[in-house]
């Protein structure tokens, strides 16, 4: 199977990346949230609980459409679950084994998340309520940093077949879609609350 990146369906493209515009609306409302946290602080966001999920939300709605596509079952009905398709890129690349555990552990509690905001409806026991209680901004600094792994290790394994699409400049995911980082976003607010303090 031959793999494509086009970046987006623009111009005379017929193509659609549905994968990469999801990560980018996720790369928006995390940079936007930032740039409130640093104005306000993160007590004084406006539906922070809201923005947290709706970024979780288009994480997993980006990787499971990632993980998908490259990993398809083509002599099964349905894709595999998540964490299979996980594991059988992982086993596509030469990634060590301190790096697969700590990736499918830290992509075992994004799915925790992600699956409470699925089906976050009336529940019996309000359990997908309290899961979502618990998501933190830093939590979420920690799933964009394993979303970004694995995107790196699809394009990585993709761009070993000279066959396959792969725009000369997508090293990385990271050099079409930009994060803020969390702790320099967190300096730069301590800086400024130490300037009002004095």
């Amino acid at each position: 199977m031959n793999y494509f990146c086009h970046l987006d369906s623009s111009g005379d493209l017929e193509y659609t990346n549905l994968q990469l515009y999801s990560l980018k609306k996720a790369a928006d409302a995390w940079n936007e949230l930032l740039d409130g946290v640093t104005d306000t602080g993160l007590d004084s966001v406006n539906h922070l609980r809201e923005r947290l999920t709706f970024i979780v939300s288009c994480l997993g709605l980006s990787l499971s459409q990632l993980m998908g596509q490259n990993c398809p079952s083509h002599d099964k009905e349905k894709i595999d679950q998540p964490g299979e398709l996980l594991s059988n890129i992982l086993n596509r690349t030469s990634v060590d084994r301190t790096t697969k555990r700590l990736l499918n552990s830290t992509f075992g509690d994004f799915l925790k998340y992600y699956g409470a905001i699925r089906h976050f409806g009336r529940n019996l026991d309000d359990n997908n309520y309290e899961v979502v209680r618990k998501l933190t901004i830093s939590e979420l600094n920690r799933f964009i940093k394993m979303t970004i792994q694995i995107w790196d290790l699809v394009i990585g394994i993709y761009r070993q077949n000279r066959e396959n699409e792969i725009d000369d400049d997508v090293s990385s995911v990271s050099n079409i879609v930009s994060f803020n980082s969390l702790a320099k976003q967190q300096n730069v607010a301590a800086k400024l609350n130490n300037r009002f303090m004095k």
